[in-house]
């Protein structure tokens, strides 16, 4: 499931050839050197078929709470002097004695951390203070969670660039690191459930590590093989580590938020992709100009705008493309050599999809009646509508969307497409419905 990638060698360690594949055979995913999981990974992947199989989490123990230590350990990575010293500080603060902690303290060097705090996001855990060189940022249209509210980070070497001479495929620097955090909504509380870590070690191998919190939220311990039922959650389910390749390796680098149209589309936050530009942080191999944040807009009325780039999040990025999982027909945003989206017309969403035949056939079909991927006026023969609203039952063929991670429906995103659905009139610029 996975495609072409930038050339490079990790020496000593195991590579993970993941991310360079182009067909849809089973890859080798090697992280952190544990040899054990690039055999699980392939064996889950030539089961399921990719980006289209059923999550299954294993279970695994929740992370016991921490008693509070007398100091934290200090992080590790390219930016663990500024994280350890703190902002301003031109000194090592004095060390202390260590109590004997309950699990392994931050090791330098380690590319696989086992505690949150050793993965150099915060300066200080405790105060939950972003390290130097941390920015937040926020893509303007977001993964369905089941509900879950998120927080992003991204943190760059300092003096490195993304590479984005392909604007649809940016390729990150050594060093680079995003995190993820995960909660409860707001009404319940707002409880830290697990953050997601993307690490890139190699040019061409990325540590995905998931650290899940403990209930009092004093501690986030790396855990491997998933827990399906998180407690007081509401059924909210965090899935294994060697899962989140199905959707990753469907970039030719790991990351799958931050990319030009997430982060240049209106509703984008933090580190956007005008700021991005401004402060220098993209480049292309031919060194020319960059694309406007105008120019990689999602087109459309605010109905289409809507639908189409919650389609692209969802499914067009990580599935949905020339080189992903699911290619008969596409959702991503693709932005052309001049680097433009274009109109809705121009759109992969709009031409593969729209009265483009189904195979699918919701349950008690009558004999002879046709579906479509998208039939402009017609939601109930909208294939790719009932697909969005419905949740395999476990062990059932997987025909939900998205098929990974989520169990219950994004009301939101099913309310959106069947909007546009209704809207694809010949006034608007559609074609009138299949037969």
């Amino acid at each position: 499931m996975a495609r072409s990638r930038q050339p490079g060698s990790a020496p000593r360690a195991p590579v993970d050839r993941s991310l360079g594949q182009a067909d849809t055979s089973a890859s080798t995913f090697i992280m952190s050197g544990h040899l054990w999981q690039a055999v699980l990974a392939s064996l889950l992947l030539a089961s399921c078929g990719g980006c289209g199989a059923q999550e299954t989490p294993r279970a695994d123990r929740l992370p016991a709470s921490a008693p509070p230590a007398p100091a934290p350990p200090a992080p590790v990575g390219p930016h663990a002097g500024a994280a350890a010293r703190g902002a301003g500080a031109d000194e090592r603060p004095a060390e202390r004695a260590p109590a004997a902690p309950r699990e392994p303290p931050c090791k330098d060097g380690d590319t696989d951390p086992h505690d949150l705090r050793c993965t150099g996001l915060y300066s200080d855990f405790g105060a939950r203070s972003l390290a130097a060189g941390v920015r937040e940022f926020k893509p303007a249209f977001e993964l369905w969670s089941d509900g879950a509210e998120k927080t992003r980070w991204i943190y760059l070497p300092p003096g490195s660039t993304i590479d984005v001479s392909r604007m649809n495929d940016w390729i990150f620097p050594v060093g680079a690191k995003l995190w993820k955090e995960f909660r409860t909504p707001a009404p319940a509380g707002g409880r830290r459930l697990e953050t997601r870590l993307l690490w890139k070690t190699a040019e061409d191998r990325w540590t995905r590590a998931t650290y899940v919190w403990s209930e009092d939220g004093e501690s986030a311990l790396q855990v491997k093989a998933g827990v399906p039922h998180v407690p007081g959650a509401d059924g909210y389910a965090i899935p294994a580590q060697v899962d989140c390749i199905r959707c990753h390796a469907g970039k030719t680098d790991n990351p799958l938020g931050f990319e030009a149209v997430q982060l240049a589309a209106r509703g984008a936050g933090g580190l956007t992709y005008p700021e991005l530009v401004q402060r220098g942080l993209l480049s292309t191999s031919a060194g020319g100009p960059l694309p406007s944040a105008g120019a990689l807009e999602v087109p459309g009325t605010e109905t289409e705008r809507r639908a189409l780039g919650l389609l692209h999040a969802n499914c067009g990025v990580s599935c949905h493309h020339p080189l992903g999982v699911a290619t008969h027909f596409e959702l991503r945003l693709d932005i052309d050599a001049a680097g433009r989206v274009g109109d809705v017309r121009g759109t992969r969403a709009y031409q593969t999809a729209i009265n483009q035949p189904a195979k699918l056939r919701p349950p008690g079909a009558p004999p002879g009646a046709r579906y479509y991927r998208l039939r402009p006026r017609d939601p109930d023969r909208s294939t790719l509508l009932r697909a969005m609203a419905r949740r395999d039952a476990p062990g059932a063929p997987p025909e939900q969307m998205p098929p990974l991670a989520t169990r219950r429906v994004d009301e939101g995103a099913v309310a959106a497409v069947r909007a546009w659905i209704e809207a694809m009139t010949p006034a608007a610029g559609y074609p009138p419905a299949a037969p």
